[in-house]
C-alpha cells in the first residue's frame, strides 16, 4: 500500500533516499545476500546498477558477503571509500559479525545496512526477529536505527532528509572523517510491507547532497620548535600493516635517518635500502639481541604482529619507543609508548617529522651493521626434490610483483603463508609491494571472500595465497551465482595437509603427537580439486617447479585454483 503523495511503497521510497545518498557520498560498490526484509532495496540497486551509478553484487552466504565488501573497501586504499553490505534480518546480519570485528581491528571503512521488522516485533517471537542493533558490540563506530514510522514518513520532505542526514553521518563515522578512526557502521532499517514496488525504482537525487568523498584533512603534526641540536641516535623502525599510503613515507623516514626498517609485508613499506629481510629470526639469535641492545631509539608505525621477537623489541622501557599512528588507534601492546605522534600522508613532510622528533641520521656503519648480520645467518634451504610451502609462497609472490607489466594484486592468509613471505622475500628495491591480509584480528576466515571483492572492486587480476585449513575455512565464498561477473582470481592453496602455524608453538612439545595432531593439526579428508571444480573454478595440480612457475608466470584469468602438496 502506498502513502499519500508517494510514487512507491514506503519502504521503496525509503531504500530510494537511503541508496541515492550513499551514492552522493561516493559509494559505488555494494554487495546483497537474497532476503525478504531486505527486497526494498533490489528495485533500487537494479535501476542504480543499469543506469552505470553502482556496481552490485548477489551473494548467498551473509558471511562471506561481508568479506567481499571488506576486500572492496581495501580495493580503494587511502581513499576510505567505504563498501556497502546489505542482508535480511535475524541470524543473516549475526553473520556479518568476523568482518565487522577485522574491519574495526584494521581500520577498513564498512557499511552495514540491515533490514530489520518494526520495533513493536522486537521480543514477541516474530519470525527471523532479534536485536540488531546490539549484534557488533563496541565494534561499530555508529549504528543508526531507522524506526518503521520514519521510514513511513516520506509524504514530506523531511521525513527524507531526516534518513538522508543519517545516512550521511553513518558514511562519515565509517570513514572517520573527523574522528581519523574508520571502521565499520551500521545503518538497521525497519521496514513494514508492502516491501517492494511492482515497477523500476529510479534512483535519483538525494536530499541535502553533498560534495562525494570530501578530501579527508591530513593528520597535523604538532607546532613544537625544532630543538636547537637534533640528536644522531641509533634506531630501528617498525613497521606493521598499515594503510597503502603510509607506506612510502615510512620507507623515506628510514632512509633520512638511515636506521634499519624492520617492515613486514603488508605494511607497503617494505622496500628500499634500509629495509631487512629476516629481520625476526635475526632478532632470535644472539647475534640480534646483541644489535638490538644497542639501539637508542625505536619508532613503531603500523600494526606490527607477526613474531614474538618484535614484540619483546617493541616491550623495551630502557629506551624511547615512540608510535607514528596512522589512524586515530595505534598499537603500544606494552603500554610504554614515550610519545604518539601521527604519520604524515606525505613523504615530503618527513624532515618536519625529524625535526619534532629531534632525531638526526646517523653513519651507515649501523645499518651495515644489520645487513652483515642477516648475511651471516644461516643459508637457507636449498630446493630439494619436493617442493615446500616456503617455496610456493615465494613464487607466488615473485609473480606479482617482479613481471614486466603490472602484475596480479597479492591477498595472504594471515597464518604461516605470511610467516613465509615475512622470512623468505626480499625487499623490493622500487616501490614497496601492495600485499593484502587481513591482520586486524588475523584471523583466517574470510580470506577468499577479501580476495573476491578485492578483485572485483579493483578490477585487477589478483592472487590468493593459503594454506589449506584456510581455503577449506572459506571455499564457498568461491560460489558464485549463474548471473553475477566471474573474478579473475587464481586461489593458491599450499596443501601441508593441516595447520602447520601450531607446530611452530610450544604444543607439540607438550604432548602426545596423535593429540596434537587431532586438536592443533587437525588435517581435513575433503578432495580440494573436486570441491573446486564443484565451485566452477578451473584446477592446475602442479608436480614440479617448472609446472608451478609456468602457471603463475601467467596472469589470473577467471576463476582458478592452484592446488600444491607439499613438504616439509
Amino acid at each position: 500500500m502506498k502513502s499519500a503523495g508517494l510514487t512507491h511503497p514506503p519502504s521503496v521510497e525509503a531504500a530510494r533516499v537511503v541508496v541515492g545518498t550513499l551514492l552522493a557520498q561516493g559509494v559505488r560498490d555494494v554487495v546483497i545476500a537474497p532476503g525478504s526484509r531486505s527486497a526494498p532495496f533490489v528495485p533500487v540497486l537494479a535501476a542504480a546498477e543499469a543506469g552505470g551509478a553502482l556496481r552490485v553484487r548477489v551473494v548467498l552466504d551473509e558471511r562471506s558477503a561481508a568479506f567481499m565488501a571488506l576486500g572492496m573497501a581495501r580495493a580503494y586504499g587511502g581513499t576510505r571509500r567505504p563498501a556497502v553490505v546489505i542482508t535480511t534480518s535475524g541470524t543473516a546480519v549475526a553473520n556479518l559479525h568476523p568482518a565487522v570485528a577485522e574491519a574495526d581491528a584494521a581500520g577498513v571503512p564498512l557499511l552495514v545496512v540491515s533490514a530489520d521488522r518494526p520495533h513493536e516485533f522486537v521480543g514477541t517471537g516474530a519470525s527471523q526477529t532479534t536485536e540488531q542493533t546490539r549484534l557488533f558490540g563496541a565494534a561499530a563506530r555508529l549504528v543508526v536505527d531507522l524506526p518503521a514510522d520514519l521510514l513511513a514518513d516520506l509524504g514530506s520532505t523531511a521525513g527524507a532528509a531526516a534518513i538522508a542526514g543519517q545516512v550521511r553521518r553513518l558514511v562519515a563515522a565509517a570513514r572517520g572523517t573527523f574522528s581519523d578512526d574508520p571502521g565499520p557502521a551500521q545503518l538497521n532499517t525497519r521496514f513494514r510491507p508492502p516491501l517492494t514496488a511492482a515497477e523500476g525504482v529510479p534512483v535519483g537525487p538525494s536530499p541535502g547532497r553533498l560534495e562525494a568523498l570530501a578530501p579527508l584533512p591530513g593528520p597535523q603534526l604538532p607546532t613544537t620548535a625544532r630543538p636547537v641540536q637534533a640528536v644522531a641516535r641509533r634506531g630501528l623502525i617498525v613497521a606493521g600493516d598499515g594503510p597503502d599510503e603510509a607506506g612510502p613515507v615510512i620507507r623515506t623516514l628510514a632512509e633520512h635517518l638511515r636506521w634499519p626498517l624492520l617492515a613486514e609485508p603488508t605494511s607497503g613499506a617494505r622496500g628500499g635500502p634500509m629495509a631487512l629481510a629476516r629481520y625476526a629470526e635475526l632478532l632470535a639469535t644472539p647475534a640480534g639481541q646483541e644489535l638490538a641492545g644497542q639501539a637508542e631509539h625505536i619508532l613503531v608505525a603500523g600494526h606490527p604482529s607477526l613474531s614474538r621477537p618484535v614484540t619483546a623489541l617493541l616491550s623495551r622501557t630502557d629506551i624511547p619507543v615512540e608510535v607514528l599512528a596512522t589512524t586515530a588507534r595505534w598499537t603500544d601492546v606494552a603500554g610504554n609508548a614515550a610519545r604518539v605522534l601521527p604519520l604524515p600522508r606525505d613523504p615530503g613532510q618527513v624532515p618536519e617529522l625529524v625535526g619534532i622528533l629531534g632525531l638526526d641520521s646517523v653513519g651507515s656503519d649501523w645499518v651495515g651493521g644489520w645487513r652483515r648480520a642477516v648475511a651471516a645467518l644461516a643459508p637457507l634451504p636449498v630446493p630439494g626434490e619436493k617442493l615446500t610451502a616456503a617455496e610456493v609462497v615465494l613464487a607466488a609472490y615473485r609473480s606479482s610483483v617482479e613481471p614486466e607489466g603490472p602484475g596480479p594484486r597479492l591477498v595472504v592468509a594471515s597464518s604461516m603463508t605470511i610467516r613465509y613471505l615475512d622470512r623468505f622475500a626480499p625487499p623490493a628495491v622500487g616501490p614497496g609491494p601492495g600485499v593484502v591480509a587481513n591482520r586486524g584480528l588475523a584471523g583466517i576466515d574470510g580470506t577468499l571472500a577479501t580476495a573476491v571483492g578485492l578483485s572485483l572492486a579493483s578490477g585487477e587480476p589478483t592472487r590468493v595465497v593459503l594454506g589449506d585449513l584456510a581455503f577449506l575455512h572459506d571455499a564457498m565464498s568461491l560460489a558464485r551465482g549463474s548471473l553475477e561477473t566471474e573474478p579473475d582470481l587464481q586461489a593458491v592453496v599450499v596443501d601441508d595437509r593441516g595447520g602447520a602455524i601450531f607446530s611452530t608453538l610450544e604444543y607439540p612439545q607438550l604432548m602426545a603427537a596423535e593429540v596434537f595432531d587431532r586438536y592443533f593439526t587437525a588435517p581435513q579428508a575433503t578432495d580440494i580439486p573436486r570441491l573446486a571444480r564443484a565451485l566452477g573454478a578451473h584446477v592446475h595440480e602442479p608436480r614440479s617447479r617448472s609446472d608451478l612457475h609456468a602457471i603463475l608466470s601467467r596472469p589470473p584469468r577467471g576463476l582458478s585454483v592452484v592446488h600444491v602438496r607439499v613438504h616439509p
